[in-house]
């Protein structure tokens, strides 16, 4: 089971990206977003499997897990490339949403 990790730094954020393969084909990951505030690096959102399935944690400052969404449709594959995307396009929003929460 090859695992792989690595980071994604862009503007004021970064993914932490982890990926576990088995014969070539996605069989769990975790991908997180994070931003640097009061100086230290804080969880914003974040797409894992660690429940038998792909889907989104989303988190707020004060209230931290606010509920997850599925990600339905999806291979594990397509699920992990749609979260790097995700999370990547969408930064500021969640960003947003995580302070007012």
């Amino acid at each position: 089971m090859p695992k792989k990790e690595w980071v994604v730094f862009f503007g004021e954020f970064q993914l932490l990206v982890r990926r576990r393969t088995q014969d070539g084909e996605v069989i769990s990951f975790a991908v997180v977003l994070l931003t640097l505030h009061d100086g230290r690096w804080l969880d914003i959102s974040r797409y894992d499997t660690a429940h038998g399935y792909p889907h989104r944690d989303v988190l707020g400052l004060n209230e931290g897990l606010r509920g997850k969404l599925r990600v339905t449709k999806l291979s594990l594959k397509q699920a992990f490339r749609y979260a790097i995307r995700d999370l990547t396009e969408n930064a500021e929003n969640y960003l947003e949403d995580f302070l007012a929460h």
